[in-house]
């Protein structure tokens, strides 16, 4: 066999082991969870306006779960879609100086998709047994891998408006879209090889005053009764991540075989 063979046989062996190794590498992370959800809107809102974020256990929280698959496609760079589903919750908070009392009361069932780009600026350390030889602390290389996200996307909630009023209770039925840009941070801890436990917090900014159907202006005797600030409202979850191998194709691989 001359060089001219050799060469050729062992680039070709190189292209193939290449290959292999590009579409068996575990780039795509599927994730799902669950969490809570703050909603600052015009209902539950404190007397104090210079407050940037408030909240209220029992009159501004709900409840949310979430799914969604990250693409590690550079370095410390991931593209994801994500999906939301939960409940948007505000309850004006009664005999309580510190906020406004109506008699609202709001809920609604909201569904978010959204793309994020998320940085990872804090990598996890590769482990190492030296240090345990050696007698070291295992905490010397120790980190917690932490990410910075933002992205666009949309959401669409659909409920109701109650006001007790005069020894009834008047309610309405609404639906609702806006365009939402989510900002945040999270965490990520290893549970094992291809599997981490991850804690996310963020904010999503809503391009609407009407999340909670509740705006300034609704009400033509008392335009005044409601402000003109979009709404908001902030998301706390806790993920499990799953590490997926890719198919020949490069498209994410879920079952185990």
């Amino acid at each position: 066999m001359n060089i001219k063979n050799t060469i050729l046989i062992l680039i070709i062996f190189l292209s193939l082991q290449s290959y292999g190794q590009r579409w068996n590498q575990r780039k795509y992370e599927f994730y799902y969870g669950i969490g809570l959800v703050n909603l600052m809107s015009d209902i539950g809102v404190p007397t104090d306006a210079s407050k940037p974020i408030w909240m209220n256990f029992f009159n501004t929280i709900g409840y949310a779960g979430n799914a969604g698959l990250k693409y590690n496609f550079k370095g410390r760079q991931y593209i994801r879609a994500s999906l939301f589903l939960g409940q948007l919750y505000a309850e004006d908070v009664a005999n309580d100086p510190n906020y406004y009392y109506r008699g609202y009361r709001m809920s609604s069932f909201f569904t978010e998709l959204s793309v994020k780009y998320e940085l990872l600026v804090i990598k996890e350390k590769k482990r190492s047994t030296v240090y345990r030889q050696l007698g070291e602390s295992k905490l010397k290389n120790f980190s917690v891998p932490t990410y910075l996200f933002i992205g666009l996307g949309g959401t669409f909630n659909t409920g109701s408006l109650n006001q007790a009023k005069d020894h009834e209770t008047i309610s309405e039925n609404f639906m609702n879209i806006a365009a939402v840009v989510p900002i945040g941070l999270g965490f990520k801890f290893r549970a094992s090889k291809y599997t981490s436990i991850n804690l996310e917090a963020g904010i999503r900014i809503a391009f609407s005053d009407k999340l909670d159907y509740a705006w300034k202006g609704k009400n033509p005797l008392s335009p005044n009764e409601f402000g003109s600030y979009l709404d908001q409202y902030q998301t706390l979850t806790i993920n499990v991540i799953h590490k997926l191998r890719s198919n020949k194709k490069g498209l994410p691989k879920f079952k185990k075989r």
